[in-house]
């Protein structure tokens, strides 16, 4: 998110340069800084803005000055190290405020918000951001305003998924005057884009908000990454997923834009090229992690060196002093002697310090690894699995995903063909990015084998033949498979291992599955297809055993018996549509486990058949 916020800032005008005229010179100086923006050459970036910077600083261009430095600062933020940009930082104050410079302070405000996100500190940079939007509001009153600010608190908001602060602030920004109608647009995508930190989608506050901004637009708009962004939403929100993948085609942010044709391909059937695509996107992703960690390391090392070379210089000094005592008055020897055991234990001490550091850093790198494949492994999960579930007349269905820390590889997908509705439900043994994959691997071959038709019973013999094949990990996956006709009511099925679902009309009870093993053991294993007819009006809840093995504090678990007291209680409420038959099975899960973590993500889908 650091890289794609500062990748924005740059792309679609990081501190815009605004002046009045521009010599030839400057011109060109300012696109050389703009193209070498986006290279590791940092020698010639900072060779080049400091040349820009004197130029406009001669011409008396203020505000293009302090942007050029403000572009200069970020720039090493992102490149160079954390330690190196707030001594920039500093200067740049130092020099505002020799030159009572209004829009300087506006900028150093707006800078020290980058350097407090880029330390973690999420809070301090939003405030601190806010500021700088009220300081110019106060202060600089004729000064056009500007969407930096906006871009950064839409970052902030977007990672913590605070969308109703986000929303807040871009209809703030709107009612201010001087806004021009692309930079209108721009915010009004800011606020679609804001909803899909949501999961679910809110799929009707984007369509608003999205008409709205289209309400604004005109044929021949500049459509830069925000709203090409929102319009790939739009497009996966609504299953054009042709237009997805020309879209996302032309996204500059290479995170955004594989997690996007990932979806177009998964939604085109086109499932090698899904698979191929997510292995690029983990390749990327373990690039980016790994430059990230070691800018860490070379700052870590920096710093360590600047540390022992203060405390030689430390210790040479207290040497002399006692030598100088020494020659003075050879009564002081014993504070002398005193000295030196000082000086001994502080050096041993600087040893352990540097050896405890040592390992902090490198538990740190572990951890910070671990978590970027938690992340990864996250977005893997989410990206794959359907997040709008479309109104019918034979059926209403819902499905929710909540991970767990360890993120598994919980699966579910459904899609209509023919009048028959294809679902299935799975569940990856092991964690993280192994599981995320198999996962996906897994529901690819189900639209695959499942598109042509075939039963349950094939469909799963099918996906557990091509999972057995060079399995070294050893991973398995339980898989439930069903087939509902939406004319007649009859479910045809399969079962490799996973939990009984429920069916529930007049009473609560589990349907009679015939558990055969998880797919990707052993290749060739016959598994059974089973049929029921499904009454009208009745309900069908599948879930894993992240709800059945839910722990609380007392280490007991959820069970089986609390999912069936839970369906009786839906059926005296008349609560049987899946949204909410799942929204309080996630509350009695919740009231259940209270503030105990869950190692195992909770999954459950639920299918209303209406037809008569």
């Amino acid at each position: 998110m650091k890289q794609f916020l500062i990748t924005l800032l740059l792309l679609i005008g990081g501190m815009p340069v605004r002046m009045s005229a521009l010599s030839e010179h400057a011109q060109m100086l300012l696109q050389r800084q703009k193209d070498l923006s986006h290279t590791d050459s940092v020698e010639a970036f900072m060779n080049v803005t400091e040349r820009l910077k004197t130029v406009l600083q001669e011409a008396g261009e203020e505000e293009g000055f302090y942007d050029a430095w403000n572009n200069q600062i970020t720039y090493m933020l992102n490149n160079v190290s954390t330690s190196q940009t707030l001594k920039m930082v500093d200067e740049m104050r130092d020099y505002a405020e020799a030159h009572k410079s209004r829009y300087g302070f506006y900028i150093v405000t707006y800078l020290n918000a980058h350097i407090a996100k880029d330390l973690g500190m999420d809070d301090r940079a939003e405030e601190l951001v806010l500021q700088s939007i009220d300081y110019r509001k106060h202060n600089l009153p004729n000064m056009k305003p500007m969407l930096q600010p906006y871009f950064f608190l839409s970052s902030v908001y977007g990672e913590r998924k605070q969308v109703d602060k986000a929303v807040h602030a871009f209809d703030r920004a709107l009612k201010q005057p001087g806004w021009s109608r692309e930079d209108q647009i721009i915010l009004w995508s800011l606020k679609c884009n804001a909803v899909t930190c949501l999961e679910p989608i809110d799929t009707a506050r984007f369509m608003t908000y999205y008409q709205q901004m289209h309400a604004i637009m005109k044929n021949g708009d500049y459509l830069g990454n925000v709203v090409i962004t929102t319009e790939c939403y739009h497009a996966q929100l609504t299953g054009d997923y042709s237009r997805l993948l020309k879209l996302a085609q032309k996204l500059t942010d290479k995170d955004v834009r594989l997690k996007f044709k990932i979806a177009a391909y998964d939604g085109l059937g086109r499932n090698q090229e899904a698979i191929d695509s997510f292995k690029v996107y983990k390749e990327w992703t373990d690039q980016q992690f790994n430059a990230e960690t070691r800018k860490l390391a070379e700052m870590s090392a920096l710093e360590l060196e600047a540390a022992r070379a203060g405390n030689e210089a430390e210790t040479l000094r207290l040497y002399q002093q006692r030598m100088m005592l020494i020659a003075i008055v050879s009564g002081l020897l014993l504070i002398a002697v005193f000295l030196a055991i000082y000086l001994r234990r502080r050096l041993l001490q600087m040893k352990a310090l540097k050896q405890a550091y040592d390992m902090l850093e490198e538990v740190t790198t572990q951890k910070e690894r671990i978590e970027s494949e938690l992340r990864i492994a996250h977005n893997i999960q989410m990206s794959m699995v359907p997040t709008v579930f479309p109104e019918h007349d034979a059926f209403d269905i819902f499905a929710s995903m909540t991970p767990a820390k360890e993120v598994g590889g919980d699966l579910y997908d459904f899609f209509v063909h023919n009048d028959r509705l294809f679902f299935c439900i799975g569940d990856v043994s092991g964690k993280g990015v192994p599981a995320a994959l198999l996962m996906t691997e897994t529901k690819s071959l189900f639209r695959a084998y499942a598109s042509d038709g075939s039963m349950p019973d094939h469909i799963v013999s099918q996906i557990n033949n091509n999972l057995s094949l060079n399995n070294g990990s050893q991973m398995f996956v339980t898989l439930f498979v069903g087939i509902l006709d939406l004319t007649s009511g009859l479910l045809r099925y399969c079962n490799a291992g996973h939990e009984d679902p429920v069916i529930v009309k007049e009473d609560a009870h589990f349907l009679p599955v015939n558990r055969i093993i998880p797919i990707g053991v052993i290749a060739n294993t016959p598994y059974q297809l089973q049929e029921v007819v499904i009454e009208p009006h009745t309900t069908i809840f599948f879930y894993t055993d992240g709800l059945t093995e839910a722990l609380n504090a007392e280490e007991k678990m959820f069970g089986e018996e609390r999912i069936l007291n839970e369906m009786n209680l839906a059926i005296q409420a008349r609560e049987l549509s899946p949204r909410p038959l799942i929204e309080r099975m996630t509350g009695a899960v919740h009231n259940f486990v209270g503030n105990t973590e869950q190692s195992d993500d909770l999954t459950m889908l639920a299918i209303n058949y209406l037809r008569q």
